[in-house]
């Protein structure tokens, strides 16, 4: 799936705006639209494409880092060079985009995700892009998504310091964690659309730049494989403390008596030929969903270090669990943590912070 090429779209259309007298010029776009491996060596139909990288899910018994590529699709002219990775780890190798204009470049890396991890730990945090000094929390090869993505865009300064986001590193007993913090929001951005508050969050999935400002609801892409078993419990510690401001609603409102809460949750969904992600206006209430782990507002303690066990709820969802879908590759999973349960309407109440540690996902393998 394309997920972005946010700089070279913005510098396209920067471009774009040309005399009708003279020739079209070269197209500036260096993106990888589609890049196909030889049959049968994904656990998944396609590999999914973000801004810079590629994320494959090889099945167990191939190795993508020496395979052909079947095939690939560029921007209108460009060229590519497929570069190789002398260090073993989750990037296989490289490729060099060049636009037909030969203005732009960009290097994506072609990592892979073995199995799903069992445990997250938040140990490792990198900076997903080099335009900006923001972080994200890794494990492993999986990467965690986060709503710095879309507020670095909302922000635009590449200098802010990844302190300042929402989403940090920070400890939790004594161990690397990941905190997530309310803010205010920027407002009015360039007159697309209005942020007055902005929740931390990290979740399971991947970031579409292209919509982050035009429909940030759809920005969000919850879901990543899962086929290792059954899940049936959530747990993990978290830290929650509620924000003194007054809560912020969407139109920019203030109102001091509404409740503001912290989430966390998890969601197993079936994918189709139409649906390969969740989003922020559905992740509740998809026909595609299969189970859900979430806390319960009545259990959320405050301003003290507090075990969570969540089961997962099959009964409530029409899609029925079939293991041998799970064993197809049918299924993803996605795993939501939010200083703010309506963050993703830009409501929430400043201040309000949410630390997560020590994330376990336990499933049954009886059904292989």
């Amino acid at each position: 799936m394309k997920v972005a090429g946010w700089f070279t779209t913005v510098a396209a259309a920067a471009l774009s705006v040309t005399s009708c007298i003279k020739d079209e010029a070269p197209n500036p776009e260096a993106d990888i639209l589609s890049l196909v491996f030889p049959e049968n060596s994904l656990r998944t139909g396609n590999v999914e494409i973000y801004n810079d990288y590629v994320v494959a899910y090889p099945r167990s018994y191939v190795n993508l880092r020496d395979s052909a590529i079947v095939r690939i699709e560029l921007s209108s002219g460009a060229t590519h060079q497929r570069v190789a990775n002398p260090v073993t780890g989750d990037t296989l190798f490289y490729i060099d985009v060049t636009s037909e204009s030969r203005e732009y470049a960009k290097r994506y890396a072609v990592t892979q995700v073995g199995n799903f991890p069992e445990h997250f730990g938040f140990e490792t945090w990198v900076r997903p892009t080099t335009g900006f000094l923001y972080e994200n929390p890794k494990e492993g090869a999986l990467q965690w998504y986060s709503s710095n993505n879309g507020v670095a865009i909302a922000w635009n300064s590449p200098g802010k310091p990844a302190h300042d986001y929402p989403v940090r590193k920070a400890t939790l007993s004594g161990s690397a964690a990941v905190e997530l913090r309310t803010m205010e929001g920027p407002g009015n951005i360039a007159g697309a659309m209005y942020i007055p508050c902005m929740a931390g969050s990290v979740f399971l999935g991947g970031f579409n730049a292209l919509t982050g400002l035009t429909n940030p609801l759809r920005s969000t892409l919850f879901g990543v494989p899962f086929n290792s078993g059954k899940p049936f419990k959530l747990t993990g510690y978290y830290l929650y403390t509620e924000g003194a401001d007054d809560y912020i609603l969407s139109d920019g409102s203030r109102d001091k008596t509404v409740k503001d809460r912290c989430d966390i949750y998890a969601v197993l969904f079936k994918t189709d030929g139409q649906v390969q992600f969740l989003y922020g206006d559905n992740i509740g209430n998809s026909p595609q969903i299969i189970a859900r782990a979430k806390i319960r507002d009545e259990d959320i303690r405050t301003n003290e270090v507090t075990f969570f066990e969540l089961n997962f709820d099959y009964d409530s969802f029409s899609t029925p669990f079939s293991w041998e879908e799970l064993k197809n590759n049918v299924y993803k999973i996605t795993i939501v943590c939010t200083s703010s349960s309506r963050g993703q309407f830009y409501e929430g109440r400043p201040g309000n912070s949410l630390t997560v540690d020590n994330l376990n996902l336990f499933y049954d393998i009886s059904g292989f």
